[in-house]
């Protein structure tokens, strides 16, 4: 009978064991596309660090680290660097990956068939790409690049076997998602769930999982009804509201940490006229936004403290500028105006709109925590200044492709970081050529600080150089930055998350305690 019930215990045992090597964590978002260079979102690059490595890889706290690359230096300077590939890494099917590869990627990336955006802006200084042998790549850039090795972190090294007509619809049935991550591919259900499975040929340390299930849970109530059901282990993007519940909690580890995503209001200041805002009785007017008391009563009366302290409930960090503390260019006791409610009134009045206009404003919806909160928060605030406004949240899906084509008027941002340089973010926001530059706000001078910085190897006249644009940016009040993520994971009793400042979800990063 002893023999019996032992043996039970241990049948028992490798049960549970069995069952902790899967893991099923429920997100906000669902990738838009599996193809690693289709789109940049956040959701897309979780997805893209699972299955697919690139020759950089960016580490928990922003540093560069070895992936395929396992070594670069700028062997002919300033303009040329090498890149040596690490000898045994394979594909998901076994085929050795090389420098061929690597080029493939590195010319496929800003040119993918099909897709809404593209890598362009990590690849526009490269001119030259050379494979030396089957493990050395040189690139060779039109001008000094000190920010190559971190761009090429962005750019996942796809399987050249696959063409350059490859659509971004043979990698949703997993034909052509032959990576080189830690994870292979199984399926993606729209609606419902991306599953990966653990890559036995990983060159990297061991993946921690047998199996991962992404379930795309959208509402928070969602997440949080699935976590306390035991429907899935772990979910990312807490509500803010649940957050201080849930620490009481002894089932559940909660897991926070600041990340580098500076949140912020972007306003059309280019255009005469603009979709989204109109007089009060709906006829057209000028575009308000073009007018700098405009937009600096914008930003005195969007209360930034208040919305950390009551609405992120203290999970957020007051920003005034894009760099984070410790970031390249962060400007420290930089001096903001406080929200001063009389002045911003003053200067619209001086602007011709003491009484006020009518305005929609655009926002993610679950892409961001607490995105449409925030907006609505806002709206309550832009109210004091007889402005009559709407909130408008959208899925992300459409909403970026809409914000690149300049179709909104007053819109909600949030940029991630992709290492401690935040040059590739403020550029993107700030210069005039640049995609992303929402407002479409143009200043030569920022234009050349951005350009020089670009290519500056010195680097206290680059740290001088991104700082100079914050000062211009703010004074023009060009954006309205309010805070940085404070990011929220819950994982139950036994496992916990370790945070990363880009705010990736990432399987590995669940470590069993």
């Amino acid at each position: 009978m002893r023999i019996r019930l032992a043996l039970f215990a241990v049948l028992l045992a490798c049960a549970g064991e069995a069952s902790a090597a899967d893991l099923r964590v429920g997100v906000a978002s669902e990738p838009t596309y599996i193809d690693p260079h289709a789109q940049e979102l956040g959701v897309n690059i979780d997805v893209r660090m699972h299955i697919f490595d690139s020759l950089v890889r960016i580490g928990d706290r922003e540093e560069l680290l070895p992936g395929l690359a396992e070594s670069w230096r700028l062997a002919e300077a300033p303009l040329v660097w090498e890149f040596k590939l690490r000898a045994g890494a394979v594909f998901h099917d076994g085929a050795p990956v090389t420098a061929e590869d690597a080029a493939f990627s590195i010319a496929r990336a800003p040119a993918v068939p099909g897709a809404p955006s593209t890598y362009s802006r990590h690849l526009r200084s490269i001119d030259k790409v050379e494979v030396v042998d089957a493990l050395t790549l040189r690139v060779r850039t039109k001008m000094p690049n000190p920010l190559l090795p971190a761009n090429l972190a962005h750019i996942a090294v796809v399987d050249r076997r696959i063409g350059p007509n490859a659509a971004p619809s043979a990698f949703l049935s997993g034909a052509a998602a032959n990576g080189t991550g830690p994870y292979r591919f199984v399926e993606f259900v729209p609606g419902e769930r991306l599953v990966l499975q653990a890559n036995p040929r990983y060159w990297g340390p061991k993946p921690r999982w047998d199996r991962v299930t992404f379930r795309a849970l959208k509402t928070p109530a969602a997440r949080l009804a699935a976590l306390l059901t035991g429907e899935v282990d772990a979910i990312s993007e807490v509500p803010t509201n649940d957050v201080e519940k849930l620490s009481h909690d002894k089932r559940f580890v909660l897991s926070k940490g600041v990340s580098n995503r500076i949140m912020f209001w972007a306003m059309d200041t280019s255009r005469e006229t603009t979709p989204f805002a109109t007089a009060r009785d709906g006829k057209p007017i000028a575009n308000p936004f073009r007018d700098k008391r405009v937009r600096e009563a914008v930003a005195l009366v969007i209360d930034k403290p208040a919305l950390v302290d009551r609405l992120m409930e203290g999970l957020a960090v007051v920003a005034n500028q894009i760099p984070l503390e410790g970031h390249n260019g962060y400007i420290a006791n930089l001096n903001t105006p406080k929200a001063d409610l009389p002045r911003a009134r003053k200067l619209m009045a001086e602007a011709g709109y003491a009484d006020g206009f009518k305005l929609t404003i655009h926002t993610t919806n679950g892409r961001y925590v607490n995105d449409v909160n925030l907006a609505q928060a806002v709206a309550q605030m832009l109210s004091r200044l007889n402005i009559e406004v709407s909130v408008q949240p959208m899925q992300v899906a459409t909403y970026f492709t809409q914000a690149r084509n300049r179709e909104f008027t007053f819109l909600q941002v949030g940029w991630g970081h992709s290492s401690t340089d935040p040059l590739l973010v403020m550029r993107e926001t700030f210069h005039s050529k640049a995609a992303n530059n929402y407002g479409s706000w143009s200043n030569a001078t920022v234009d050349r600080l951005l350009d020089t910085a670009e290519t500056e190897l010195d680097f206290a006249k680059r740290q001088e150089e991104i700082a100079e644009v914050t000062r211009i940016s703010n004074a023009e009040a060009v954006i309205v930055p309010t805070h940085y993520q404070v990011n929220v994971w819950v994982s139950k009793r036994g496992i916990r998350y370790v945070p990363r400042r880009d705010e990736t979800t990432l399987a590995d990063n669940f470590r069993a305690e």
